[in-house]
């Protein structure tokens, strides 16, 4: 009778054995995506901690909320199933009954994150590649630890503690950055130092540099377009404005051939604009605008007119030439600290270049072009007088580098559109779509409502407001809502988060409080819309935030 107890225990030892394998190793794999929104925020934010946590802030913890209602119900299900059945030797083996249910509600949330539209999803580059490597190995170590821990000194538990492995994963994300923080900054330092001797070697190379809170993006594709009339030009591509951006685009696309390099210059923080000027050397500086884009960042105005201004300190100290467009107050203020700086503004009449006779519709802008009494008549696509501002300062620079109106001219007529920033969409509908979606600023929502109020028929604006703006975003986006208030017809408000401000500044306006439509996302504002759109009508997408707001 002993032998066979003695039997029975040790087989039953081995089937605990091997499911406690199989429930550690399956745990494992499973929070590999229960923490992919984990990991996709911590990319959204640049790899940025300070984004990271603040994610978790801004969204009151409600991931964090789920992920502990996952672990409280695994762990009562597991609980449950070993307190019922651990006494019974018929039944014994039902006590794993408590993973399935563990498995079953990972299962759901798993297909429930991946279901859910993602604006930006996860990309798998080779430093994410690393990180969940070092984060799967971890997990792999927390789930048998978990389980063997359970199993040894908390009976009625048994491996019913690997549960809480949901509410450990920001846990994990976070020693998993912290791991491979060391090599990542080595390898982004190789890269630095490679691009940065590639540029010392070509000696012949004129290196621009374009910083702003907004703007940045078009008027380098604006420049790279005119300059191209006449030199080789390699411009970063899209919004590649960090260290590692333009240390790829040195040494992927630059090439023995190219005259001039463009680089735009990104910042969300002090001293970043600094440290791409000693990376790359910039000979011009173009300065675009400076407003309270990422003052959340940035902590305060001053300290952005600051960090632009690391642009213009570094070229003045090697006597190149700077450009700044003075149509705000606050680049008005910049460039009185810089003697040679050459301003532009539209209608400034002491800027030696300016646009005369500008027209704007639904087909594009025109203008004339003066420059010194010369005149040459100019046509783009490009909407509003803020992309012929735009225009205005890449033309200056580009007739100091010994271009003709007439060069300037034909380049400026093949210039395109960047997607989603003030775009005109074709689309199967009858009315038009007015793109601009694409991370919106105080004064870029300003000029597309500007360019919207020139369109007949209805007008609408589907926007979830203005973010990153700290201190200052209920005020920004009230002012928003008297904007919005002068020229829409309806407003359909895409989000929460600012919805209280554009309200209460609609309404001050004197706007229909019955035109003002909160949806809870996108694709609701957009089935809204096609109840109340008629041909003709005109709608304008203002911002789209991005997964990191949701």
């Amino acid at each position: 009778m002993n032998f066979l107890l003695n039997k029975l225990v040790l087989f039953e030892s081995s089937v605990d054995a091997i499911m406690i394998s199989i429930i550690a190793s399956l745990s494992a794999a499973m929070m590999i995506f229960v923490g992919y929104k984990l990991l996709q925020m911590l990319q959204l934010a640049g790899y940025k901690l300070k984004g990271y946590n603040r994610w978790f802030i801004e969204t009151k913890f409600s991931y964090i909320f789920r992920l502990a209602m996952l672990s409280f119900l695994s762990v009562c299900a597991m609980l449950i199933s070993n307190v019922l059945l651990v006494d019974y030797f018929i039944v014994k083996p039902l006590k794993y009954v408590g993973a399935l249910f563990y498995i079953l509600l990972c299962s759901v949330f798993i297909m429930n994150l991946f279901t859910a539209k993602q604006k930006t999803p996860l990309k798998y580059t080779k430093r994410m590649t690393r990180l969940v490597l070092v984060y799967m190995i971890l997990l792999l170590g927390l789930s048998w630890g978990l389980v063997l821990v359970g199993y040894k000194f908390i009976p009625y538990l048994s491996f019913g503690l690997i549960g809480i492995c949901p509410l450990l994963l920001p846990l994990i994300v976070f020693l998993a950055y912290f791991i491979t923080y060391p090599i990542e900054k080595m390898i982004s330092n190789s890269y630095i130092f490679k691009a940065k001797k590639k540029l010392q070697e070509k000696k012949n190379l004129l290196v621009i540099g374009i910083t702003g809170s907004y703007g940045k993006t078009s008027v380098k594709n604006i420049l790279g377009t005119i300059l191209s009339e006449k030199f080789k030009v390699c411009a970063t591509p899209s919004s590649y404005n960090t260290p590692l951006g333009l240390s790829k685009t040195i040494l992927s696309n630059l090439t023995d051939q190219d005259e001039v390099f463009i680089a735009e210059m990104g910042a969300k923080q002090r001293f970043d604009i600094k440290e791409l000027c000693d990376m790359v050397n910039p000979d011009i500086g173009l300065i675009t605008g400076v407003g309270n884009q990422h003052l959340l960042t940035f902590g305060s105005p001053e300290m952005i007119a600051k960090t632009k201004g690391e642009l213009a300190d570094y070229i003045c100290a090697k006597n190149g030439r700077l450009y700044i467009n003075i149509e705000r107050e606050a680049t008005k203020n910049l460039a009185k600290n810089y003697d040679n700086a050459i301003c532009i503004a539209l209608d400034n009449k002491d800027c030696d270049l300016c646009a005369e006779n500008r027209k704007t519709n639904k087909n594009g802008s025109s203008f004339d072009l003066v420059f010194k009494g010369e005149k040459v008549n100019c046509k783009t696509i490009l909407l509003g007088d803020h992309n012929i501002s735009n225009i205005l300062i890449a033309s200056r620079v580009a007739l100091d580098l010994g271009m003709s109106l007439k060069e300037i001219s034909a380049g400026i007529s093949k210039l395109v559109t960047i997607p989603h920033r003030l775009e005109i969409v074709r689309s199967s509908s009858t009315y038009t779509i007015l793109d601009d979606a694409y991370n919106s600023s105080v004064e870029g929502s300003k000029a597309s409502l500007d360019v919207l109020s020139k369109f007949d028929g209805q007008k609408f604006v589907i926007t979830p407001g203005l973010v990153e703006l700290g201190s200052e975003q209920f005020n920004s986006n009230f002012e928003f809502g008297r904007n919005l208030a002068a020229v829409c017809d309806y407003v359909i408000i895409d989000s929460t988060i600012n919805y209280d401000a554009i309200t209460a500044g609609m309404i001050f306006a004197g706007f229909d409080e019955k035109k003002i439509i909160q949806v809870g996302n996108l694709n609701q504002a957009v089935a809204m819309l096609g109840t109340l759109a008629k041909a003709n009508d005109v709608v304008l997408f203002e911002n789209d935030l991005p997964d990191n707001y949701s």
